[in-house]
């Protein structure tokens, strides 16, 4: 009966074992292929997501550290939001639209963008004098001698000021212009953020673009 029991316990813990994952936690078929792998580069603040397509891995073969190095770019989403300023239906639709061409704005501005930078300087000089002439007339009478002194206080006086102002202005100006033709983009998604806000993820791939070109060559 101690053999049959040790026996029964031996093959619990061979099927245990057997059972149990591999060294680091790994098992067979937990591993993804290299060709499935995907790299993505986000720009938050300008809301753009790139996702590239693995050019080759690595490494050897099934090593679990292999990791794929970016070739061409595989898809590209750009999300932008507006504010529908109310909450009705009608308000609602008009901001998905705002918020749409926001999106594609974005993207064309991401693509290429033109930059030109103005800068004006302005001076303006003004001079002004300005006259304060005091000029006594003395009444015809008999002739009275006086002092030195008596005489100062009653002699004419002139007086010139001159005032210069002048004013400089520096005018900067910088405009961003970004214009080109956007293929084969669709609208991802769609959601309501919050009460007034909405926001819309348009995208771009390999298969709609080669979808758009061939729509093109077919309509003409």
């Amino acid at each position: 009966m101690k053999r049959v029991l040790s026996t029964i316990a031996v093959a619990v813990m061979l099927t245990a074992c057997s059972s149990a994952p591999k060294v680091g936690g790994e098992s067979s078929g937990a591993l993804t292929p290299i060709t499935s792998q995907k790299l993505s580069t986000n720009f938050k603040r300008q809301g753009v997501k790139l996702e590239w397509d693995c050019a080759f891995g690595t490494g050897m073969f099934g090593v679990t550290d292999a990791v794929c190095v970016k070739g061409d770019i595989k898809s590209i989403e750009v999300t932008a939001y507006a504010t529908s300023n109310g909450n009705t239906e009608n308000n609602r639709e008009t901001a998905f639209k705002v918020a749409e061409m926001k999106a594609k704005a974005k993207l064309r501005h991401f693509i290429s963008e033109d930059i030109s930078s103005t800068s004006v300087v302005n001076t303006i000089s003004k001079n002004v004098e300005k006259a304060n002439d005091n000029i006594k007339s003395k009444i015809k009478t008999d002739t009275v001698e006086l002092s030195d002194d008596e005489a100062d206080k009653d002699a004419n006086i002139a007086i010139r000021e001159n005032t210069n102002d002048t004013v400089r202005t520096l005018n900067e100006t910088i405009r961003s212009q970004a214009q080109g033709i956007l293929r084969g983009l669709y609208i991802k998604d769609e959601d309501v953020v919050d009460r007034q806000t909405v926001k819309v993820t348009i995208r771009w791939d390999k298969d709609s673009g080669r979808g758009s070109e061939q729509l093109q060559r077919m309509f003409r």
